[in-house]
């Protein structure tokens, strides 16, 4: 019998429309072997200590310069999350060898600033990804090659040898990308996901995965969504995105859910972790 990741998930009903019914919970078990950790738009310097100053901390650089969908109104939340929660989880799905795949904006040489998606960048957000996105560490010749370091992922999260890495350049994950290959060819069907925005890359990239029947667990406490001013203490644009995202498209635990989840997994099933790892799902 395969070894499983056993979690009580929670979900939203959306019913009946008289009186919501509200949160509702499920036992899931989430088979090792066909379960994946997806890591989504974590990039951003200053998490560790040597990490170099991004230039849009220098003097003479305004906040209006801090990369789009990484600034999510505070860094003093996106901090705590990523330290508190985030990297725990990330910590722990390694312990169990879980595949472990990074999804990131990228600028590929597509033509951005000419579609749609790249004019709502420009008009609403300020933000020219050929140029905001641009790397010192790619093929030049496939994408926009450049010294920007708003894509450039701090020291406290750098992806571990074997693991995945996917440049994106949409919100979703699956447009346009190798990710669906990667999922069916490691024959994944769980996503254990955690990331940002909870209302542009993580919402878009969960509901794409709905649509291609994967099972999305979502850490709630693991996201953040772009908060208003008078939202941000509370975090209540962050709330309002993951009650929707538990509505209309996934479950969810918390990040010590699936810690202790993880832990159990290994202190019962310590062969499967060494099969894993001779399969070479480290």
């Amino acid at each position: 019998m395969a070894p499983h990741i056993k979690l009580n998930t929670r979900f939203y009903r959306l019913f009946p429309s008289t009186s919501y019914l509200g949160y509702g919970y499920e036992e899931y078990e989430a088979e090792h072997g066909r379960s994946a950790f997806l890591v989504i738009d974590v990039y951003g310097l200053g998490f560790h200590p040597d990490d170099p100053v991004p230039a849009y901390n220098q003097a003479g650089h305004g906040a209006a310069e801090r990369p789009a969908l990484a600034w999510l109104g505070s860094s003093q939340h996106e901090d705590r999350i990523i330290k508190t929660a985030l990297l725990p989880a990330l910590n722990a799905a390694r312990a169990i060898k879980l595949p472990v795949i990074y999804l990131n904006n990228s600028a590929p040489k597509i033509g951005l600033r000419h579609s749609e998606f790249g004019k709502v960048l420009q008009r609403q957000l300020n933000t020219d990804m050929e140029r905001m996105f641009a790397e010192d560490e790619v093929d030049p010749k496939e994408y926009h090659y450049g010294e920007s370091d708003h894509v450039k992922i701090s020291k406290l999260l750098t992806p571990c040898e074997n693991e995945y890495f996917v440049r994106k350049h949409v919100y979703s994950g699956f447009v346009g990308t190798r990710l669906d290959l990667l999922l069916r060819y490691l024959d994944i069907k769980n996503l254990f996901t955690v990331g940002f925005s909870a209302d542009a890359c993580l919402m878009t990239t969960v509901i794409d995965a709905l649509w291609r029947n994967y099972k999305v667990i979502l850490l709630r406490d693991c996201t953040l969504a772009n908060d208003l001013p008078d939202e941000q203490a509370e975090l209540l644009g962050t709330q309002r995105m993951v009650t929707l995202l538990e509505s209309l498209y996934c479950v969810s635990v918390t990040s010590q859910e699936f810690v202790d989840a993880a832990r159990q997994f290994a202190a019962e099933k310590p062969a499967a972790l060494a099969n894993g790892a001779a399969l070479g799902r480290v």
